[in-house]
């Protein structure tokens, strides 16, 4: 989930087209993929199969931005070398159904479970942009909605031990979101993502109530479509801690980092390829069992830190899990 970014660069591309024609892409280009949106366990091994629902419902406001130096800054440079004002208020909803099949215990890969997931997602934002002495000083109020960027992961591989799980996991998002290069209320990013991503837990009490989440991912993409632009590279670390106060209140806090590493390509570039971004985020939350083992909820309050080139977002968010017993194998009858 990339809305806040994705909300800037659509902005920063309309500004940019109000000051210079030809010019149909953004120079904010960081990827789809945002740490600190899955909750700290949502990753962990199942221990069951069958099908799990993951509805993550989360509410953002945005309205300041940070330049290539980290610092906080109220105007941007055009193409052309000139001053273009920005004075944004971004305010947004996402809601995104993850639904995650896992199998059975698999002798063949050492007890590993297989994991598919496919999360569509639906997005409604308005803006508020003030341009300055663009549109004499009035600004320009709008929105889009819609569904997003598909998420898909076809291949996780989930092996619980006693002290710990490991979770291997290749994952894509494809451009099926919509996206007209230039355009004003675009919801996709116009281009693929792939991910690869390794998640570690460690259990230090038997009865797994604390847990330890590490999970580095790495990000590449593809062009973008109509331009000849491509987003660079970008690696992404994740933490959390999540203790069981109960056999059904658990709190949590997480952060992440995502770093930009590889430069911007093509021949459509015309900014400087050498500045890299990059963002973190913390947050912290507490969710509840309101049905034991069937349905679970929590609530989340993340802010993001240490920008460059970024916007700063602050995202409440809703979690909500179901598991409705469907598509569960059958234990084997007793002799």
């Amino acid at each position: 989930m990339k809305t806040v970014s994705l909300l800037l660069m659509l902005i920063i591309s309309n500004l940019i087209h109000a000051q210079q024609a030809g010019t149909p892409v953004s120079f904010v280009q960081s990827g789809h993929y945002l740490p600190g949106i899955a909750g700290v366990r949502d990753y962990a091994n199942p221990g069951q199969d069958g099908l799990f629902l993951i509805d993550y419902n989360v509410f953002l406001n945005a309205d300041t931005y940070y330049d290539r130096n980290g610092n906080k800054v109220n105007s941007i440079q055009g193409p052309l070398g000139n001053t273009i004002p920005l004075n944004i208020d971004i305010s947004g909803y996402i809601n995104s159904l993850m639904l995650v099949y896992a199998t059975p215990k698999l002798p063949f890969l050492g007890n590993a479970q297989y994991l598919f997931i496919a999360s569509p997602n639906y997005t409604t934002a308005n803006v508020r942009v003030g341009l300055g002495e663009l549109i004499n000083n009035q600004p320009i109020e709008g929105g889009a909605s819609g569904f997003g960027d598909l998420f898909v992961s076809p291949l996780m591989l989930s092996w619980g031990f006693e002290k710990f799980d490991i979770i291997g996991a290749y994952f894509f998002y494809a451009p099926t979101g919509r996206y007209d290069t230039g355009a004003s209320d675009n919801i996709g990013l116009g281009y693929w993502s792939h991910i690869v991503q390794l998640a570690s837990y460690y259990y230090p009490k038997a009865d797994k109530s604390t847990a330890l989440l590490l999970m580095p991912s790495y990000e590449f993409q593809g062009k973008i479509k109509d331009v000849d632009v491509k987003p660079g590279s970008r690696f992404t670390l994740e933490y959390g801690v999540s203790q069981y106060l109960s056999e059904r209140f658990e709190v949590f806090l997480q952060g992440g980092h995502s770093w930009q590493v590889g430069e911007d390509s093509g021949g459509d570039v015309y900014w400087d390829k050498s500045v890299k971004d990059r963002m973190s985020v913390f947050g912290f939350g507490a969710g509840y069992w309101l049905v034991p083992e069937t349905f679970y909820a929590n609530v989340k309050y993340t802010s993001s830190y240490g920008l460059r080139q970024q916007f700063k977002s602050n995202l409440f968010q809703i979690e909500l899990l179901f598991v409705p017993n469907f598509l569960k194998s059958k234990p084997a009858l007793e002799e």
